[in-house]
């Protein structure tokens, strides 16, 4: 889904109620903020970020153990609610030239689209994907302890060579230099652990200083609200101030005045939010790096009390010397060997439970079921160019040529429906279809696309179709029909839609500064 820059500088809040489980939710959004709340407009949750915050909600709210492998990290993470209703949504511009491409931001992930197909067919069931996270995991685990170990070998293989020869006779002013670079760099890391010091305390000056101007802001929000509410309860010509006992004309430009304050400091409420977020992710960032420049000044330390116990404790460490380092490193690396051998054992166990998911008879029929449907769905959006018999596999995509492909891709995307509908108990979310007529279809075929959406789509599916024209096909739904050309809202409801929105928006913003 694309949004223009008009629509993106509007910093529009959105509010979505939506049913699940016999229970009704409301959804707001503002900016990159997010808040689920209940139908009563209690708080449920709020988040400040998609991928770490919204996705796992809703994959444990949808009972969506979907997994994927996410680009920077190739972790696998919990699908983002745009991948979560990518099935569902049909989009104008990217959706009837190709499948599985209608949201932005789907490159989060990496090949993503296999493993959705086969997750959405039922192909690989919700079990399949936790047991791939915890391979995973335990893939990353095993690289990490076999690159430990290899380097503690190697580091073996270098100290033996010295071990037979080893000798604690010191060189005095050898040391005495030695111990010279030690101070030298001891001083130059300490200087720099001040500099991150000052760096912190400005950022945290910072933090503080929005604090204080976010609770003025919240403040100055209740106190208009009160003066508001007083001239709404006090319709005389002139009214008296409860806050400041000044006396100002109680009219309609008046109140629409206060309106206006309180929009203005919550949009100021909003960006100082921003700002907080920005200032926080500083914070953490200069509190890691003082803590790095400890941990170096620590260690730097650390070589200097040992370089000054070798001379005090010269002569009473030899013969055993070479025995404990050797003891050393048999006991690390045999405790190592012990961790891999664990963890390759579990592997190879979840590897093996995995492979029973990834049934081929079950393949074999979701597959089959597929090029049925899709066959029949072709020869009722007249397309005779396309056939899917004998497919070992469900394809990424329908190939086809000129005014056929947009009905061969709605054939695409209903066989996709059906089987899902027939072999997975995933959430049915409600099907978007955006301006079906593309390529210039003929009016036979227009009206056949028409027909065939409402005839096809499942009674428990709800449908939610946007198109021009009908053309000649009857429909007894509910029609909305807009009458102004970028707008979203009719200026007759804007009040009830304020009166709405604003108490969850500041439950939400409430809810994120504390």
């Amino acid at each position: 889904m694309h949004f223009d820059n008009v629509w993106k500088q509007a910093n529009t809040i959105s509010l979505l109620v939506f049913s699940y489980d016999n229970k009704d939710y409301k959804i707001l959004r503002s900016r990159d903020h997010f808040g689920l709340f209940d139908i009563h407009g209690n708080l449920l949750k709020s988040f400040d970020s998609i991928i770490k915050g919204l996705s796992p909600y809703f994959a444990k709210l949808f009972n969506n153990k979907l997994q994927l492998k996410q680009s920077q990290t190739n972790q696998r993470i919990s699908a983002s609610p745009a991948i979560q209703f990518l099935p569902f949504y049909i989009d104008q511009d990217k959706s009837w030239s190709k499948p599985w491409d209608s949201f932005e931001g789907l490159g989060v992930f990496s090949s993503f689209k296999r493993d959705l197909l086969n997750f959405v067919t039922g192909i690989r069931p919700n079990e399949y994907f936790l047991l791939s996270e915890r391979i995973d995991q335990l893939s990353s685990e095993l690289t990490t302890l076999k690159n430990e170990s290899g380097v503690l070998r190697s580091a073996e293989k270098s100290v033996e060579k010295y071990i037979p020869k080893a000798t604690f006779d010191i060189d005095i002013k050898a040391f005495k230099k030695e111990i010279d670079k030690l101070l030298v760099k001891l001083e130059a890391l300490k200087n720099k652990e001040n500099e991150f010091r000052r760096n912190l305390i400005k950022q945290k000056n910072k933090e503080v200083f929005i604090d204080h101007e976010i609770e003025i802001i919240r403040k100055s929000i209740r106190e208009i609200n009160k003066d508001y509410n007083h001239s709404l309860n006090n319709l005389d010509y002139e009214i008296t101030c409860p806050t400041c006992n000044a006396s100002y004309e109680n009219s309609m430009v008046s109140r629409f005045g206060l309106l206006e304050d309180i929009d203005t400091c919550r949009k100021l409420l909003s960006d100082y939010l921003v700002d907080k977020k920005k200032i926080a992710k500083e914070v953490a960032k200069q509190e890691n790096q003082l803590n790095l420049q400890i941990g170096k000044v620590s260690e730097i330390t650390r070589l200097l009390d040992e370089k000054k116990g070798k001379v005090r404790l010269k002569d009473l460490i030899k013969n055993e010397s070479s025995k404990q380092v050797r003891e050393v490193f048999n006991r690390s690396l045999s405790n190592y060997s012990t961790q891999i051998r664990e963890i390759e054992e579990q592997k190879s166990t979840l590897e093996a439970n995995r492979s029973k998911l990834n049934n081929k008879e079950r393949k074999h029929l979701i597959v089959k079921r597929f090029n049925t449907l899709i066959n029949l769905f072709l020869i009722k959006l007249n397309v005779h160019t396309l056939n899917f018999n004998g497919l070992g596999d469900i394809p990424l995509s329908v190939k086809s040529q000129g005014s056929d492909t947009p009905r061969a891709l709605l054939a695409y995307y209903y066989a996709i429906l059906f089987t899902s509908k027939e072999f997975t108990s995933l959430p049915l979310f409600p099907l978007v279809i955006d301006s079906p007529n593309q390529q210039d279809q003929d009016a036979k075929n227009r009206h056949k696309i028409i027909k065939f959406i409402f005839e096809n789509t499942p009674e428990n599916y709800q449908l939610i179709l946007g198109t021009v024209d009908l053309h000649g096909v009857e429909y007894d739904g509910h029609t909305i029909s807009p009458t102004n050309n970028l707008k979203l809202l009719d200026e007759e409801e804007f009040d009830d839609c304020y009166s709405e929105v604003t108490p969850l928006l500041d439950r939400l913003q409430a809810s994120l500064i504390s």
